[in-house]
């Protein structure tokens, strides 16, 4: 971070000076705030593993500080020989406990994600557009799925990607969303849609990456427990 600073403090007073002070100044200040962000927030998610208390004030800083942190910990975890994979499980992990710590929602603020891969890759019937397409056959985990949507009255849609996902948060408004997915695809998630906050659960691949996989339902369950037990 004290590199990044030096190179940014080098490239304001040297180049955009000689353009306009008033530029760099306003450029200068404007990195002031967004390190100090990331410092308040840096503060905080020690403050929160030691006494498992987060201010609601602070929470933002943290996330914002959390998915800063994420490529450094990426170019650190390479020269370590950490897998990349590795390394964000340990974000999507690190985000979750921090997500736990602070908000209560209605359940209608909450729309759960999932991956197409997710339904049986035989089925017939076509699920992305609309959900209650799905016949009820029990061979793939969306029927628990939709059961779960019903029993809590939270909003469920399946993402074919990025694309169809940003489309469906735009429509739907969630102040929550709990995103099913991949190691990679969670991670990408957690950022794009930075501030809205997200809870991951990585999807179980018994047959490999994208085909026939499955996600736990106990975890789901327990989240929705753990943010709903006030409304029903």
């Amino acid at each position: 971070m004290a590199n990044t600073w030096l190179i940014w403090d080098y490239i304001i007073t040297g180049f955009l000076h000689d353009i306009s002070r008033i530029l760099a100044r306003i450029v200068l200040i404007g990195l002031y705030i967004f390190y100090m962000f990331v410092i308040v927030g840096i503060i905080m998610i020690y403050i929160t593993c030691y006494t498992n208390y987060m201010s609601k004030m602070f929470n933002v800083a943290i996330r914002f500080a959390i998915v800063f942190l994420f490529p450094i910990n990426v170019m650190l975890g390479k020269c370590f020989g950490i897998k990349k994979d590795r390394i964000r499980e340990s974000f999507v992990q690190l985000n979750n406990s921090f997500l736990k710590c602070n908000i209560k929602l209605a359940p209608e603020d909450i729309l759960i994600l999932l991956p197409h891969c997710l339904q049986n890759n035989n089925c017939n019937y076509r699920i992305t557009n609309n959900i209650d397409n799905c016949q009820n056959c029990g061979e793939c985990p969306i029927l628990n799925l939709k059961s779960i949507s019903k029993t809590w009255r939270v909003k469920i849609a399946i993402a074919t990607g990025g694309t169809l996902a940003r489309k469906i948060i735009v429509q739907t408004k969630p102040k929550c969303i709990v995103a099913v997915a991949c190691q990679r695809d969670l991670v990408d998630g957690l950022i794009d849609v930075f501030p809205i906050p997200v809870y991951g659960l990585l999807n179980e691949r018994p047959e490999g990456p994208c085909v026939n996989t499955s996600v736990d339902i106990d975890k789901l369950e327990n989240f929705l427990k753990h943010y709903c037990n006030e409304i029903n």
